[in-house]
């Protein structure tokens, strides 16, 4: 990540130079971004137990956020499958089924990827003033969230052969599944928030809507997350939000572009703060065993 950032700003050093030399953080902003993505971890983990319990397969909180967030860093290696593979390892450890594991993260995944591409219509279309699309897509994601108990475990099943896992079809509760969809749009909804108070703390400003923070940050994370090459969506996400600022008037190229890099480093940093303290406390219990 630091090299990528090197290297970005390196490449835009014309763009970006003279804005460094103005940056006054405030913390305050940066720091009540950085607890609202926190909220955020919590209710995509606490989503993902429970679609887990669609298997009859049941973990504490702190179990279930530790595998989230150490198989989490699985999505810095390139190919996509290494947060569903670590997920299944250490969920087996537990005694858990490790199919049951990765397919719940699966359905999580889709449940994400629907309600964000829903959330993205909806504030698109607010910005274009264009109420007749805010209804279709309000309309949209209602009928993707009823009809989701039926279509998401097969489509889960079709995902893992894509993955190469043997996947058994649940009979998933919809209240699971709209439980997780709940989640899923609390988080992306927080998300834009919590990106508006980051660009404050960064700039001292956050000019415009809090949606067009949504669609720019949702719209860059999901095209980042489909990039089937891209680890964690390296590159492509920075391109798409400093592109998406820009258009939509947020920032000038300088500050789009240093915003992108910046908010990359901040979420990274944000990420491997709950998973190094997990991975030290596990350092520890091995030592005391000793």
């Amino acid at each position: 990540m630091l090299f990528f950032a090197a290297r970005s700003l390196a490449g835009q050093w014309d763009k970006v130079g003279s804005r460094l030399t103005h940056i006054q953080f405030g913390w305050q902003w940066i720091g009540a971004a950085s607890v609202l993505v926190l909220v955020i971890y919590a209710l995509l983990i606490e989503g993902w137990r429970r679609v887990l319990g669609a298997w009859d397969s049941h973990l504490p909180f702190m179990q279930a956020a530790r595998i989230w967030f150490l198989s989490n860093l699985g999505k810095y290696v390139p190919g996509n499958i290494w947060s569903l593979t670590a997920m299944g390892v250490m969920a087996r450890k537990r005694g858990l089924s490790a199919i049951a594991a990765s397919g719940s993260s699966v359905i999580m995944q889709m449940v994400s990827l629907a309600t964000g591409t829903a959330i993205v219509m909806v504030t698109s279309a607010t910005l274009l003033g264009q109420p007749l699309l805010v209804g279709a897509a309000v309309l949209v994601l209602a009928a993707v969230l009823l009809s989701a108990p039926r279509f998401l475990p097969p489509l889960a099943v079709w995902v893992s052969t894509l993955i190469g896992r043997d996947l058994a079809p649940p009979s998933v509760p919809a209240t699971s599944i709209w439980t997780a969809a709940i989640a899923s749009t609390l988080s992306w909804l927080f998300y834009g928030l919590a990106f508006q108070l980051f660009v404050r703390g960064l700039l001292g400003a956050a000019p415009g809507e809090i949606s067009s923070y949504i669609a720019v940050f949702t719209a860059a994370y999901i095209l980042g997350f489909v990039s089937p090459i891209a680890p964690a969506g390296l590159g492509v996400r920075e391109f798409t939000l400093a592109a998406f600022m820009t258009q939509l008037g947020l920032a000038n190229e300088a500050d789009a572009a240093l915003i992108a890099i910046a908010a990359r480093l901040w979420l990274t940093i944000v990420e491997l703060v709950p998973s190094g303290l997990y991975i030290a406390a596990g350092a520890n219990r091995k030592l005391l065993s000793h």
